[in-house]
């Protein structure tokens, strides 16, 4: 399959997802009406780019790290705090460490992006774990959080993605024009992580007792 120079068209990211995107919105409005769930979810996030983070750590212990490598890892645990400390404000009180009464569905969100992990790394070589993880999740992160963000510019609360999203998207290219080329190997890779995402996504909404998203 030909390189398109796009990320979105060469993974059939949007294609795959157009079936969840009113149901994510949904549940995001829903939420943003709501300060205390709000405020898990946000926590959730922050664990996930934690998580995120502590991937790119361990996996490039061993290597020469980059200026860019550093600069990724430093953005994503910035993502991290950037989520934690809204949801202190939303909640209105401190949030320490991530745990089932303060950081929604914990252990789903942890599997998820686990599965994801391992499954993406034993489908590529081993040196090559990095970049294509980073791409995988740079995507979905690019996917939800614009949704997200018009979400929260439409419910009025002062709280903008537009600068976390500016970094993932830089992120995203640079993984795309590390890994891009295999078209054939991104298109499985996305539909893999898509699967995962819609099982941990119908799991986050039965929690808030929201609609599940249809098998």
């Amino acid at each position: 399959m030909t390189h398109s120079g796009d990320p979105w068209i060469s993974s059939g990211m949007k294609e795959l997802n157009a079936p969840l995107e009113a149901p994510v919105r949904a549940f995001l409005q829903n939420l943003a009406r709501d300060p205390s769930a709000h405020a898990r979810f946000m926590n959730m996030l922050s664990m996930l780019e934690h998580m995120g983070s502590r991937k790119i750590m361990l996996s490039q212990m061993d290597k020469v790290l980059t200026e860019d490598i550093l600069k990724h890892l430093a953005e994503e645990a910035r993502h991290a705090y950037f989520f934690k400390r809204q949801a202190e404000r939303l909640a209105g009180e401190a949030l320490d460490g991530y745990d089932n009464g303060n950081c929604t569905t914990r252990i789903p969100a942890a599997m998820y992006f686990g599965r994801m992990d391992a499954g993406i790394s034993k489908r590529v070589a081993p040196a090559d774990s990095y970049p294509w993880v980073s791409l995988i999740i740079e995507l979905r992160a690019c996917w939800l959080y614009a949704i997200y963000h018009q979400v929260l510019e439409e419910s009025g609360l002062r709280i903008s993605l537009k600068s976390l999203l500016a970094e993932e998207d830089m992120h995203l290219a640079e993984m795309f024009g590390m890994c891009g080329a295999d078209t054939n190997t991104l298109r499985a890779l996305t539909a893999y992580e898509t699967d995962l995402f819609r099982k941990f996504w119908a799991v986050l909404e039965k929690t808030e007792g929201c609609h599940a998203l249809a098998a």
